[in-house]
């Protein structure tokens, strides 16, 4: 709004505030090499960065569907108001996604995990039959455990 009433240094202060708080969500800090399980194909590294508010990860060690270099997953991360009518367009499809609401723990898994609220993100998994045949993006999600020790994605068909 700032910026719309000619007011650009102001725009300009509250860019530079948003982009030093954003390295206090957990979901921004999840950049660098990971290893995860990926179910029959055992444990896969992947690389994960970010372009603007998007979360990507590449496969640094690849499988018989998805080879190294390919992109595993994306999510989108843009930040919502959290109204329950909020609807976000999503930077990976043509049609819109409500804001998921987090994971809420039990009491004994929030003292395992330090929180009681996982938040949630929508993002598109990569699949593909062997030798890389017919690829796609599905549907899914990426839940931020704790301060962002742990994270996993989801598949959902």
């Amino acid at each position: 709004a700032a910026e719309r009433l000619g007011r650009e240094e102001e725009a300009r202060r509250f860019r530079e505030e948003s982009a030093r708080a954003r390295r206090f969500l957990p979901q921004f800090n999840l950049e660098g090499l990971w290893v995860g399980k990926y179910g029959s194909h055992g444990f896969e590294m992947i690389n994960v960065t970010y372009t603007g508010d998007k979360l990507i990860a590449y496969k640094v060690t690849g499988d018989q569907n998805i080879p190294r270099g390919e992109i595993t997953f994306t999510a989108d991360l843009t930040p919502q108001h959290p109204t329950p009518t909020s609807f976000k367009p999503s930077s990976d499809s043509n049609h819109q996604h409500p804001k998921l609401d987090p994971i809420i723990l039990s009491e004994s898994s929030s003292k395992k995990w330090g929180t009681k609220r996982l938040p949630r993100f929508h993002g598109r998994g990569h699949a593909a039959e062997p030798n890389f045949q017919n690829p796609q993006f599905m549907e899914g999600q990426l839940v931020v455990i704790g301060e962002g020790d742990y994270f996993s994605f989801a598949w959902i068909p």
